[in-house]
């Protein structure tokens, strides 16, 4: 379990609940069910899914199709699904006018998409560590996976995270997933590594 957080941290978490709540009653975030079988994603990634999800079509704060089990301020399976070259991997907020557009070229190599994503995570003032990138199969072909370590700036909670990526015919697909290091991250991590592993493009 996580542990107590200070007054400030807890004030920041409640606040950000509140947002959240007040996003899905408004109907800015749409949630459902993903059942077990199969399940596909932006018309394009299957996956195999053995334990249910909640999903958001649209995550919290851009177009990334997310799924929770715990709630997406706790954990979050994230699906970048055909982003092509010169696209953003997230489109930027229009409130955000001093944001530089995180582009995605297709002759970027690993380091230069998880610097990508990096980019992306931290945006927020969180802070970001990689501690593992290595050679991955994914999407029937090779890959790369990552592993990292990010303390998120509005309530220092620290998260681990994994995600597996690949560039297929000059488009990225990723699937990451970030959980508090204590207690959700080794209690869920299998799970969305299996998701990962079954990952599969569709035609």
């Amino acid at each position: 379990m996580m542990t107590t957080a200070p007054h400030s941290a807890r004030g920041a978490w409640r606040a950000f609940a509140t947002l959240l709540l007040a996003l899905v009653l408004g109907g800015c975030a749409v949630v459902s069910k993903v059942s077990t079988g199969e399940a596909v994603v932006r018309n394009r990634v299957a996956v195999t899914v053995d334990t249910p999800w909640n999903k958001f079509e649209r995550g919290l704060g851009h177009d990334i199709p997310t799924w929770t089990i715990e709630g997406v301020t706790v954990d979050a399976l994230e699906f970048f699904v055909g982003i092509k070259h010169g696209e953003p991997i997230v489109a930027t907020p229009s409130s955000s006018k001093n944001l530089q557009p995180l582009t995605f070229l297709s002759t970027m190599p690993p380091q230069d998409i998880v610097a990508l994503y990096q980019s992306m995570i931290t945006r927020d003032g969180s802070t970001f560590t990689l501690d593992k990138l290595e050679p991955a199969d994914f999407l029937g072909g090779k890959g790369f996976r990552f592993e990292f370590t990010r303390v998120r700036k509005y309530d220092d909670v620290r998260q681990r995270g994994i995600a597996y990526g690949t560039v297929r015919n000059g488009e990225l697909h990723l699937i990451s997933y970030v959980a508090p290091r204590l207690g959700f991250f080794p209690k869920y991590v299998g799970r969305a590594e299996a998701i990962a592993k079954s990952a599969r493009l569709k035609g």
